[in-house]
């Protein structure tokens, strides 16, 4: 059974994690949005900062399934009951 520090601590990497995806997620937007600036105040014909839009944007879905969907390590957590419960076989 974990401790009171125990769960404080990993609530704390859950909360560090979710903000460090949101701070990941402003950072693109507005780095989006001067680019799309750029590409329109230069030359509008071609949309070229879709491309890094979609190339960032496929790690910005990766940080979001991280940090929310598979909070918490989960799958860490059931590899290492896995992983407890050979070494107390091998015993």
């Amino acid at each position: 059974m974990a401790t009171q520090e125990e769960k404080i601590e990993r609530a704390r990497k859950i909360a560090m994690k979710k903000m460090d995806f949101i701070r990941h997620f402003l950072i693109y937007a507005v780095v989006m949005v001067v680019l799309a600036i750029i590409n329109n105040t230069t030359w509008s014909g071609y949309q070229w900062w879709l491309w890094p839009a979609l190339g960032w944007g496929i790690g910005i879905v990766a940080h979001f399934l991280s940090a929310f969907i598979y909070q918490g390590g989960s799958l860490e957590k059931r590899l290492m009951q896995r992983e407890l419960e050979k070494m107390e076989d091998e015993e």
